[in-house]
């Protein structure tokens, strides 16, 4: 990554924390939770580390597995804990750079961790609204990184149609297309996310994992997928068929690809989220399907598959530019089966840019 982009992040943190009063915050990333943050701020892609940022310096603490690569990959002071433990390496920087009130993630920071910083040492402030305002806005290192993510999704999903067959188990489906991600370049899928790929009347769990189910001729089944590259992701959504579609699938699959192009007309700099959101119901409204769609149009994307800001009929987010979302109408029928058309798109202050546009929105039918 950039070293140049990583140290203006580090002083866009920096200004906020004293905005707020804080005199340091601290990024964890244990075994790979927390990574993503730690990441964003320092480059750094080991799953071991911590980054405290001060008001007048940063540093990265690692252990020997990965001072090479930490020296390598961020521009910060490297930090050797050897065989301290990170905590205690933590606390001791800080309290030499006089810090007392310490901003964390409560998100991904684990209990056991916060307990270790013994009160009245330091006084601990969540600050996880404050990281994901930084990361909201995507540069163009990022946007291209998640095109990048969205094409290899892409080609891989249409690779994937090469080998679908009836008496295919869902698992099996999800692992061919996260291979084929691999197979064109990417590190893979969502990591401890699994994609979603729900067949026949399993289609209507809008969150479906997939499982030991064969998928049979005359079923659909919902995918949705993305790949990630260079730590970002894509997440798309799309239904295939064995054989031909029934009329009302087709209906309802209209009906959805009508709801999504109408709501990602809206998107722009100064928008509203609920009001892309509304859009999209009221599509589904006049098809009598908005009862049968029951979770939020979107949300953002990046680093991780869920980010700001969010497209629902409660949000309260203005749209920015610079944002990457997703649009995701669906309809789920009890009993009967359900559908979803997810594209991603990065807002901008005149409209948006569709960045999964290699895979048309059409049900695709797989002849049998």
């Amino acid at each position: 990554m950039n070293h140049k982009i990583l140290l203006e992040r580090c002083n866009v943190l920096r200004r906020k924390l004293l905005s707020k009063g804080i005199d340091a915050s601290v990024l964890f990333n244990i075994e790979g939770l927390g990574w993503e943050d730690l990441y964003y701020f320092s480059g750094f892609r080991g799953t071991s580390g911590a980054l405290v940022v001060s008001r007048s310096e940063c540093a990265l603490i690692t252990d020997g597995r990965y001072i090479l690569q930490a020296k390598e990959q961020t521009p910060f002071k490297v930090v050797d804990r050897k065989d301290q433990d990170l905590v205690s390496v933590v606390k001791s920087l800080l309290a030499d750079l006089g810090a007392r009130v310490v901003g964390f993630n409560a998100k991904t920071l684990p209990t056991c961790l916060y307990l270790k910083f013994e009160k009245p040492a330091f006084e601990m402030v969540d600050i996880c609204n404050v990281f994901a305002s930084c990361r909201r806005k995507k540069c163009k290192e990022e946007i291209e990184l998640i095109k990048v993510a969205a094409q290899l999704a892409g080609k891989a999903f249409l690779k994937l149609l090469d080998n679908l067959k009836p008496g295919i188990k869902e698992t099996e489906v999800a692992a061919r297309l996260e291979y084929e991600m691999k197979m064109l370049g990417a590190e893979g899928g969502w990591g401890d996310v699994d994609f979603i790929v729900a067949s026949g009347v399993r289609s209507a769990l809008p969150h479906g994992r997939p499982t030991s189910r064969v998928w049979q001729s005359g079923e659909w089944a919902t995918l949705d997928f993305g790949a990630r590259y260079t730590g970002y992701v894509s997440d798309i959504t799309r239904n295939i068929i064995f054989g031909t579609p029934p009329s009302k699938a087709v209906e309802i699959h209209d009906l959805l690809c009508k709801a999504h192009v109408e709501a990602a007309s809206r998107l722009k700099a100064g928008v509203m989220g609920r009001e892309v959101d509304m859009v999209a119901r009221k599509v589904l409204a006049d098809g009598d399907m908005a009862n049968f769609f029951i979770h939020s149009l979107g949300h953002g994307i990046g680093l991780e598959v869920h980010e700001m800001p969010r497209l629902a009929s409660n949000s309260t987010d203005v749209l920015e530019e610079g944002d990457v979302v997703t649009i995701e109408p669906g309809v789920y029928v009890e009993g009967y089966g359900g559908m979803r058309v997810e594209d991603d798109y990065l807002v901008t202050d005149k409209g948006a840019q569709r960045l999964t546009a290699d895979i048309p929105m059409e049900l695709f039918v797989v002849m049998v």
